[in-house]
């Protein structure tokens, strides 16, 4: 029976057990690799052969067959080499490795058996604690930001030689030498926002609203002429957003590793500010072997679209797929991968390509069809995935500034997404939970739903609309610290609701003023 080792192969960010089976049989000396590997796992082949000669095995007239399993799955990276070398090992010595399917192995080799980090080590790691081993066999890497695993054996280890007397029991020491870091670049040390609500003057509109966005993980678009606030509102916003846990903050780390971008590890959420000329496949992601997009390098914080009217509409339209169901997948003709991608969306846009239309301050100079053009350029099916829609008008030096500060509001919406975490038992949100699950634990009343229900009839309110006028009321009601939804939190939802459709053609008739 061929010897089974399990590891980690990564489609995309999303990990998969890959069983490594070897048998050994009378041939000339021979490594061979099947199960869809790579180059560089093909390549594999002869720095086993060489650990295994430094091993002291006779590989006379023995051919060693590896199989990476699932057949169907394409494998890439080295870092299927320790566990390729332990099963070759299994099927040539007479006692057994105590190996089963709790222990995972992640390591490259050298020529030497020495245990090397490789690219997209650290994904691997984070996939195989998300899988639920219990035992995860390292190279001597510093693993010490992963103490929230406290329930998972992470062993670092230098040698081919320490693997295999920590696995036979003959030295339960772990390796006291020196650590290469996973996470080469430093997280940012500054703490202070850049922009801080507390000075931006007015907007008190839009400051509730983005709060309520900022708690429930709602998607909002800013409507105004130039220097109204629009940028502003969006860079403060990422200051009021609660920090990441170290489970999330781990896995941002990891799409961003995947696609070799510098960023250190934070429990900060992730800003992303595209410009209006990037491609549909550097705002989704692609390439030959598909490399995470903006979107994804967005996830669990903001993606900031200034300047939507001027992104192709084609591109504006890729992104309703994963504004619906947080991931997105790419698929190319080597490969088809899924990369997480719940991000908070937040848009700023002119009403027309002067920028004045509805302006207090200037006349407009578009002609109707100008307008009505640039309008067009965001799709209804994008408008109805927003939550909130405001338009804006400029505020002067004469208006008061708030007294609470970006931290103040960053704590209150800290213990209404806690609220959602205990609620959903996960990382979801109001914004992105499914709605059965919002149904079964929102805690609405059933004279609550006839009042929803007679109110989105009135307007012909579309189905969609009425799912997000629940979503805004249980996160208001989570500020309100309500463990139900509260008649004042569905009051003030439908209120924005009614802002919101008023404004679905962009600086219509119907704009209401923040």
């Amino acid at each position: 029976m061929a010897s089974t080792v399990i590891s980690i192969g990564l489609q995309g960010l999303k990990g998969e057990r890959i069983r490594v089976e070897a048998d050994i049989r009378v041939d000339k000396e021979q490594c061979v690799i099947i199960g869809l590997p790579d180059a560089s796992i093909k390549e594999s082949k002869e720095r086993i052969l060489s650990c295994l000669h430094n091993l002291d095995f006779d590989l006379t007239m023995k051919k060693i067959t590896i199989h990476l399993s699932p057949a169907d799955i394409r494998k890439s990276g080295t870092g299927f080499d320790g566990a390729m070398l332990l099963a070759a090992i299994q099927e040539l010595t007479d006692q057994p490795l105590p190996l089963d399917d709790s222990i995972c192995v992640i390591t490259s080799l050298s020529l030497h058996g020495e245990l090397v980090p490789f690219h997209g080590l650290l994904p691997a790691i984070q996939q195989a604690l998300t899988l639920g081993f219990k035992r995860i066999y390292l190279p001597p890497v510093d693993v010490s930001f992963l103490d929230f695993a406290q329930d998972v054996e992470l062993i670092p280890l230098p040698t081919v030689e320490a693997l295999l007397e920590h696995l036979r029991g003959q030295s339960t020491l772990l390796f006291e030498g020196f650590l290469s870091p996973v996470i080469t670049e430093q997280a940012p040390t500054h703490e202070q926002p850049e922009t801080n609500f507390a000075s931006i003057r007015g907007q008190q509109q839009a400051k509730r609203a983005l709060e309520i966005a900022a708690a429930g993980g709602h998607h909002t678009l800013l409507i105004g002429p130039p220097g109204c606030g629009k940028s502003m509102l969006a860079s403060a916003f990422s200051s009021i957003m609660s920090d990441l846990a170290q489970e999330e903050a781990l896995e941002v780390y990891s799409l961003y590793h995947l696609a070799r971008e510098k960023q250190g590890m934070t429990l900060r959420p992730p800003y992303r500010q595209p410009h209006h000329s990037a491609s549909a496949i550097s705002l989704i992601g692609g390439g030959t072997y598909p490399k995470p997009g903006e979107i994804s390098l967005a996830h669990r914080g903001i993606l900031f679209l200034d300047e939507l009217g001027e992104f192709s509409r084609k591109t504006l339209d890729m992104l309703r797929q994963p504004m619906e169901s947080g991931e997105v997948t790419i698929s190319r003709v080597k490969q088809t991968v899924t990369y997480p991608a719940s991000f908070t969306l937040i848009a700023a846009t002119n009403p027309c390509p002067c920028g004045y239309y509805g302006s207090h301050e200037r006349y407009c100079t578009c002609s109707a069809k100008q307008v009505t053009n640039y309008q067009l350029k965001v799709s209804g099916p994008i408008l109805d995935r927003l939550d909130f829609v405001l338009s804006l008008q400029s505020c002067g030096l004469k208006e008061k500034t708030t007294s609470e500060s970006s931290l103040d509001i960053r704590k209150r919406i800290g213990k209404a997404c806690e609220l959602q975490r205990v609620r959903y038992g996960n990382d979801l949100r109001n914004g992105t939970v499914s709605f059965q699950q919002l149904e079964r634990t929102a805690g609405f009343t059933a004279e609550q739903l006839n009042i929803i229900g007679d109110v989105c009839f009135e307007r012909k309110w579309s189905n969609r609309t009425q799912v997000k006028l629940i979503r805004i009321a249980r996160t208001i009601s989570d500020l309100q610290g309500r463990p139900d939804i509260s008649m004042e939190a569905l009051e003030e939802a439908i209120e924005w609701k009614q802002l919101s459709t008023g404004l679905q053609s962009i600086g219509g008739e119907g704009a209401v003023q923040a």
